[in-house]
């Protein structure tokens, strides 16, 4: 999976830890936040020396990842006919098989991530029902939910200004006008 020894410890304290972490940026912005919001990015992430792009991905992978996809596999886990082999093996395809998304966003900043979501990836070959897979999952959900509500905080929606939306007037007018050319 990555640089990252696997995960020994139990599920259990996979999610202990994961609620940890829930814990320490819930009320006050982690302090990864606040350097990815100052542009220190320790991976030298960011096209053209700057962080923008960093807080771009960083927006839609956190929101990806979160709200839709984790909360996706725990709909999933209550489908009746859904076994928790498939839904594990599933879970890990998706989120660390080919691309591993946790380690994408400790590169754009996010410091442990990629060490929270290994033990969370591992973890997942240690659960025997359905029920643990939701304990956890929910969990590890809602930690990058959480990161996700910081980076949306700190993004700079300003610069939407400069990308107004058209008319079709104003597009038919610059049409005739590159159509001279």
């Amino acid at each position: 999976m990555s640089a990252f020894k696997k995960y020994e410890g139990t599920w259990q304290d996979a999610k202990a830890e994961i609620e940890r972490q829930i814990d320490r940026v819930w009320l006050d912005e982690p302090e990864e936040i606040q350097k990815v919001r100052w542009g220190i990015i320790d991976s030298g992430a960011g096209s053209g020396q700057q962080s923008f792009s960093v807080l771009v991905h960083l927006e839609a992978y956190l929101m990806l990842v979160g709200a839709d996809v984790m909360y996706r596999f725990l709909k999933v886990a209550k489908y009746p006919d859904m076994e928790l082999p498939v839904l594990t093996r599933m879970t890990k395809e998706f989120l660390t098989g080919t691309f591993n998304a946790f380690e994408f966003m400790t590169d754009l900043g996010l410091t442990n991530m990629h060490e929270i979501g290994q033990a969370y990836a591992d973890s997942l070959d240690k659960l025997e029902t359905k029920e643990e897979y939701i304990q956890l999952t929910g969990a590890m959900m809602t930690y990058v939910i959480r990161m996700h509500r910081w980076v949306h905080f700190i993004f700079p929606w300003n610069l939407g200004v400069a990308f107004p939306h058209r008319t079709p007037a104003e597009v038919a007018a610059i049409a005739k006008i590159t159509s001279k050319v």
